[in-house]
């Protein structure tokens, strides 16, 4: 009886799920962390409880897509890929409508820590920006140079050529 006894305690220690909840001063959660197994499920809110940021990690590696929200603005951020000491991501913003406002191609430096992974953002690639009516309004190319983003080209359309 005692070997499955320690069988059961053995399971439960293993497999059970861990949480940390981490709040802000007005009582609402900052962070709610939860390890299932090897893997750490992160929701980051804002001061208000709006939900900011989830992602799933292991080793301090992405092991699924990770998702950043904004409030105010109406976009997100998808957060898929990883190479060496950064992750890659999507940066998409709609207007009320539902039509594309801007699409951007993000580099973060990886961290432990989600609010400076946030921080150290940079654009790279193309960004495209869409007029409220859904006509491309510019294309904007950057190229990552150390640790800042540089303007290598600029096409700004008008409504003769999105016609």
């Amino acid at each position: 009886m005692r070997y499955y006894l320690l069988i059961f305690a053995f399971f439960c220690l293993f497999s059970c799920k861990k949480e940390e909840k981490i709040y802000y001063s007005n009582g609402k959660p900052k962070y709610i962390n939860v390890w299932d197994g090897n893997i750490l499920k992160v929701n980051r809110y804002d001061e208000n409880g709006d939900l900011l940021f989830v992602g799933n990690y292991r080793d301090n590696q992405l092991v699924d897509t990770v998702f950043v929200y904004g409030q105010e603005d109406n976009y997100f951020v998808k957060i898929d890929s990883s190479y060496k000491n950064f992750f890659y991501g999507t940066y998409i913003s709609e207007y009320s409508t539902g039509k594309s406002a801007k699409i951007s191609l993000l580099r973060f430096k990886k961290s432990k820590d989600i609010d400076s992974i946030l921080a150290s953002s940079l654009l790279y690639g193309k960004e495209v920006v869409y007029e409220p009516n859904g006509k491309l309004a510019r294309e904007t190319h950057y190229k990552i140079v150390g640790d800042s983003s540089i303007k290598m080209s600029e096409k700004i359309y008008n409504d003769s050529q999105n016609k």
